[in-house]
């Protein structure tokens, strides 16, 4: 066969490695201004973008920690389940998966907590 006679050539161009170091995760990429941002930046931002305002989503715990002063939340026990009214067919297997990848059972978090010092009545984050 002709393949068989074709010698196979030797790279002449050596590769080069890459001298940037970049570490991944580390960065973020704003939906909104298509900027990439350093993720600390943003977090230190409260996860609003500094060149266009954009917000990121933020873990609620994450949230409750910026809202409300440290340790003076109180879950409500609310023993709500999910039920599932339109039939959809994957639904409980999607929300068993998020469940365990989160490690939250409720798509809302309802309590009393406190911020800058005064009480308040009730609070709802989801």
């Amino acid at each position: 066969m002709i393949v068989d006679k074709i010698k196979k050539r030797e790279p002449t161009a050596k590769r080069q490695e890459n001298q940037v170091d970049i570490q991944v995760g580390k960065w973020l990429k704003c939906d909104k201004c298509k900027e990439i941002l350093y993720k600390e930046t943003v977090r230190a931002n409260h996860s609003i973008c500094p060149n266009c305002g954009a917000y990121f989503r933020m873990h609620i715990n994450k949230r409750l920690e910026s809202i409300i002063d440290k340790g003076t939340y109180q879950k409500f026990d609310l023993e709500i389940d999910t039920t599932n009214p339109l039939g959809l067919e994957d639904y409980p297997k999607k929300i068993k998966g998020l469940r365990e990848k989160t490690g939250i059972q409720e798509a809302v978090s309802c309590g009393t907590g406190e911020i800058n010092r005064r009480k308040s009545s009730h609070l709802c984050n989801g």
